[in-house]
C-alpha cells in the first residue's frame, strides 16, 4: 500500500486510519490552453488532465476508487456492487479496478441514450466479466440490491453509490485539491481564480471544495450540472461536503478545525440541455474547440463543462482571471473489442442497444 498522497502525508492519523490503495498515476499533468485562452479572451486558461489518471483507464473516478476499493478490502468484501447509466464511466472504471484487485464486480445499470460509446462500454464490460443487472429506474435498482445481497450475503458485498459519491469517495478529491496546491506552489501553473468541473453526483465537487479550504487558495468552483434535477446536485453536494468534513474530523481531530462552508461553489444548470447524456449544440461546439489543443472530451460531462467556460468568457466574466478546466474524462484507449455478435451474451434488456448494430 503506497500512501504518498498529499492528504495522507499532511494528516498522519488519516494515513493510519483511512484505508487506501494506489491505483492511479498522480499527480496528473497540468498544461496551458494558450490557443483556446487567446480565442476566448481569458487571461490564462489551463487544464488539469485527470483523463490521464491511470495507465489502463483514466478519468476522475480513479481518485475515488483508491479509497473506496481499499475500504471494500478492509471490510473483507469479495464483491463490489455499484450503479450507473448503461454507458457509465464510473461503473466501467470500478469493474476494471475490481478485476485488478481480484474482486468481483456487479453493476446495476439504468437507461441512457444508445450511442457508439455506450456500445463500446458494454462490450468492454463483457470482456471484463462484469455482472450486469439492468434496472428501469433507481427505485428498481434498490430491489436488485436486496436480491443480490440476499444471494451473496450482506457482509460480502460492498456497495458504492452512483458516481462513487460517498464521503469515502469524496476524500479522493480532498486529496486532489492538495495535489493542485503542490503544483501551484512549485510554479507549474498560476493559482486559479476559477475552477470548472462537471457535476454529476457531486462527490468530486464536494471533495474538491473541502480540499481547497485546506489550501491558501480560494477559487470559485463552477460545478456544471450534467444530471437531472431529480438528483438535486446542489443539495447532494452540500450533504457530501458536510459528511466528508465530519467523518475526516472523527479520524483526525486537527482536520480543518475552522468552520467551513461551500460559499465558493456554484452549482449551475445552464448547460444541462434536455438532460443527462443528451448533447447540446454548445457542448458540440466546445468539444470542437478543445480539439484545437488536442484535449479529449465527452459530450456528457466535459464538453458541457467547457461550454460553461465559453459562455462565461464571452460574457466578459473571465477576462482578467486564471481559469482551470478540470478534465474528468478518460482518454485511455479501449482494448480491441469484438465486431461480431458477442453482444448477445449481454443481458436481454441491453440487446436493444445493439439492435441496429449486429
Amino acid at each position: 500500500m503506497n500512501s504518498n498522497r498529499p492528504l495522507l502525508q499532511r494528516y498522519a492519523r488519516l494515513r493510519d486510519k483511512l484505508p487506501f490503495i494506489s491505483l492511479g498515476e498522480f499527480p496528473t499533468p497540468v498544461k496551458p490552453l494558450s490557443l483556446l485562452g487567446e480565442r476566448l479572451g481569458v487571461k490564462q486558461l489551463w487544464v488539469k488532465c485527470d483523463d490521464q489518471s491511470a495507465i489502463t483507464y483514466g478519468g476522475n473516478k480513479i481518485r475515488k476508487l483508491e479509497f473506496l476499493l481499499a475500504d471494500a478490502q478492509a471490510r473483507g468484501c469479495k464483491t463490489v456492487l455499484t450503479f450507473g447509466g448503461i454507458g457509465s464511466n464510473h461503473a466501467l472504471a470500478t469493474s476494471i479496478n475490481c478485476r485488478r484487485l481480484g474482486l468481483d464486480c456487479v453493476a446495476i445499470l439504468t437507461p441512457e441514450p444508445a450511442t457508439d460509446a455506450v456500445r463500446r462500454t458494454l462490450l468492454y464490460h463483457l470482456q471484463l466479466g462484469t455482472r450486469l443487472e439492468v434496472a428501469a429506474a433507481y427505485a428498481d435498482a434498490q430491489a436488485i440490491v436486496k436480491r443480490i445481497s440476499a444471494e451473496l450475503g450482506t457482509g460480502n458485498v460492498y456497495e458504492i453509490p452512483f458516481g462513487g459519491s460517498s464521503w469515502v469517495g469524496a476524500t479522493g478529491f480532498v486529496n486532489a485539491a492538495l495535489e493542485l496546491e503542490e503544483q501551484v506552489n512549485t510554479g507549474l501553473l498560476p493559482a486559479p481564480d476559477y475552477i470548472y468541473m462537471g457535476c454529476g453526483t457531486a462527490g468530486s465537487t464536494a471533495g474538491l471544495a473541502l480540499g481547497m479550504l485546506l489550501t491558501k487558495f480560494n477559487p470559485h468552483i463552477e460545478a456544471v450540472q450534467v444530471t437531472p434535477d431529480s438528483i438535486k446536485p446542489a443539495a447532494l453536494c452540500q450533504q457530501l461536503f458536510a459528511e466528508t468534513t465530519r467523518k475526516l474530523r472523527s479520524l483526525e481531530t486537527s482536520f480543518a478545525t475552522d468552520d467551513l462552508s461551500m460559499d465558493a461553489v456554484n452549482v449551475r444548470r445552464d448547460q444541462l440541455g434536455k438532460g443527462y447524456a443528451m448533447p447540446t449544440a454548445e457542448a458540440r461546439a466546445a468539444a470542437d474547440m478543445l480539439q484545437l489543443e488536442n484535449i479529449p472530451a465527452s459530450l456528457t460531462y466535459t464538453a458541457k463543462t467547457m461550454a460553461a467556460i465559453v459562455a462565461d468568457a464571452r460574457a466578459g466574466l473571465l477576462k482578467n482571471k486564471n481559469v482551470l478546466f478540470w478534465n474528468t474524462y478518460n482518454s485511455r484507449a479501449y482494448p480491441t473489442l469484438p465486431a461480431d455478435e458477442s453482444w448477445q451474451a449481454l443481458p436481454q434488456a441491453l440487446h436493444h442497444v445493439f439492435a441496429k448494430h449486429p
